[in-house]
């Protein structure tokens, strides 16, 4: 192995800017889209952010939400009892403290995004079957490189 420093590749600050505001776009979009197309009630970014992180760490607390999305544990207890009341989140008690709880989807909240998985890759098979083909390809070939980007550190 080298101890020759990595190659930064230079990017220019417009296609930077360019590219961020194209995942920016790109990623609520698909959020719109993917609950529209299922025929789901729009949830308030607060909601859909709270039951990513549970769909990520299933049962953790309240504060490890807070934690992860950087935000104060009142709020996150707002929203989880919100979530609670619509069915989509359950309360599950601490098996070693039973003064605490533990978050998990309820069955309804996961055919959600089951739901919203399909209508995403069913509304991008559409895309890419209207696309040139070699277009088509250079997207798909370009995964990797988009969920890294999804990989940003959020804290």
């Amino acid at each position: 192995m080298s101890n020759e420093p990595a190659e930064v590749a230079e990017v220019a600050d417009d296609d930077v800017q360019r590219l961020a505001q194209t995942a920016r776009s790109a990623v609520w979009a698909l959020r719109r889209f993917g609950e529209k197309e299922a025929g789901l009630s729009r949830l308030p970014h607060s909601e859909i952010e709270v039951l990513r992180a549970i769909e990520e760490q299933p049962g953790c607390t309240v504060s490890d939400i807070a934690r992860v999305l950087n935000l104060q544990s009142s709020n996150v207890s707002t929203t989880v009892r919100h979530l609670v009341d619509r069915g989509l989140l359950e309360k599950r008690s601490d098996p070693s403290d039973g003064r605490s709880f533990r978050l998990h989807q309820t069955p309804v909240a996961e055919r959600n995004n089951q739901k919203i998985d399909e209508m995403w890759a069913d509304g991008i098979r559409s895309l890419l079957m209207g696309m040139d083909p070699e277009d088509a390809a250079k997207l798909v070939e370009a995964a990797p490189l988009l969920a890294r980007l999804g990989s940003m550190p959020t804290n």
